[in-house]
């Protein structure tokens, strides 16, 4: 047995003894965040960007320029995917694809950057970057050392901490033949038996977590109603029913930006309005009229209400997918479970830890 092993076990029987190790693994965001971070340049094309996005499945870019200081890139800000989507035709790859879609695809990335993010040192707290992104409604953190880019932590991230700790907690229980059963949220709690029952109550099913009062759409509804609903709840993703209330497809913010207008030009700077720059089209533009039905995804992914909340967490992780409609047995619409509650779950988690530990 290597010495490598060895250390695993001892890591593992601390753990099913509630010593709290593994929490303490993972308390910043050094311990999540991804460190072999994909750069581009101002001077760098959309085109670039998306090649890179699809060929790595990463729908974040952070933005460096070499210039700005002698031997170090200087970092300058982040492009999204849902940048890139606005910025591009809808008619690229297809046979109406015209001239002016391919001088979209050769738009330098100076163009579209977002400037100033909101940034994360490695020593960070996770709790902390998980609330940066809830409360901004961004997916992604870049990691910053003394000014340069050291990682990037995003939502994505978060769900695979959910599954880590899930996973050896199963674990856990499974190497915890006699005493009380041990599970994830003694983990976190360590010895205090009233944090275990809090967290477990919080972490327990879906329905826990999910968003009851939640907006839908209609098939007929048009782009338009979509893009306002969206800015007004300040959705990425609405659910579409039928009459009887039934749930027949969801669409996204990345559905619409799919099938905006290509933009010329500079970006107009950020809005106080929640996707004001993105969503920036003229309202005579045909696109404004097009149907929902057209452009939703049909084939849902959904669950029920009692669907335990790491399987969901699971499903979000290994399906890369940003949200679950929740439905009672009739398909009729109940509410939504997004990476976002779930990230409000992890808050929730270590908030009651910390008043555990107090």
């Amino acid at each position: 047995m290597t010495k490598d092993q060895s250390k695993l076990i001892d890591i593992i029987d601390d753990m099913c003894e509630t010593k709290d190790i593994l929490f303490h693994m993972m308390r910043s965001v050094k311990d999540i965040m991804t460190y072999n971070v994909k750069t581009l340049t101002l001077d760098d094309t959309i085109e670039t960007a998306l090649e890179i996005m699809t060929e790595n499945k990463i729908r974040h870019i952070p933005i460096v320029d070499n210039a700005a200081k002698e031997g170090e890139p200087f970092f300058v800000g982040i492009v999204s995917q849902r940048d890139i989507f606005r910025q591009i035709s809808p008619c690229i790859g297809k046979i109406r694809q015209a001239d002016s879609d391919n001088k979209a695809m050769k738009q330098l990335l100076v163009q579209i950057v977002t400037r100033k993010p909101k940034c994360a040192s490695p020593e960070t707290p996770i709790q902390d970057a998980t609330k940066l992104m809830v409360e901004n409604r961004i997916d992604s953190v870049p990691v910053l050392f003394e000014n340069e880019l050291v990682g990037i932590v995003t939502a994505t991230d978060v769900l695979k901490l959910f599954a880590r700790l899930h996973a050896i907690g199963q674990l856990c229980m499974e190497r915890t033949q006699t005493g009380p059963r041990r599970r994830f949220v003694d983990l976190l709690a360590g010895n205090s038996e009233k944090a275990a029952w809090a967290l477990s109550s919080v972490l327990g099913t879906i329905k826990d977590i999910m968003t009851e009062q939640v907006v839908s759409l209609e098939e007929h509804d048009d782009v338009d109603k979509v893009m306002k609903v969206m800015q007004k709840g300040k959705f990425r993703h609405v659910p579409v029913v039928d009459r009887q209330k039934k749930l027949v497809g969801i669409i996204s913010d990345r559905d619409i930006l799919r099938i905006l207008p290509y933009r010329k030009g500079q970006r107009k700077p950020q809005s106080e309005v929640f996707r004001a720059e993105l969503f920036d089209v003229e309202p005579h533009e045909p696109v404004v009229r097009q149907q929902v039905y057209r452009i939703m995804t049909r084939d849902v992914i959904h669950v029920q209400p009692d669907c335990g909340f790491y399987d969901v967490v699971k499903m979000l992780h290994e399906m890369k997918i940003s949200s679950v409609p929740v439905i009672d047995e009739d398909k009729r619409l109940l509410g939504i479970a997004t990476v976002t509650d779930v990230m409000r779950g992890l808050l929730a988690a270590y908030a009651l830890f910390e008043k555990a530990s107090d």
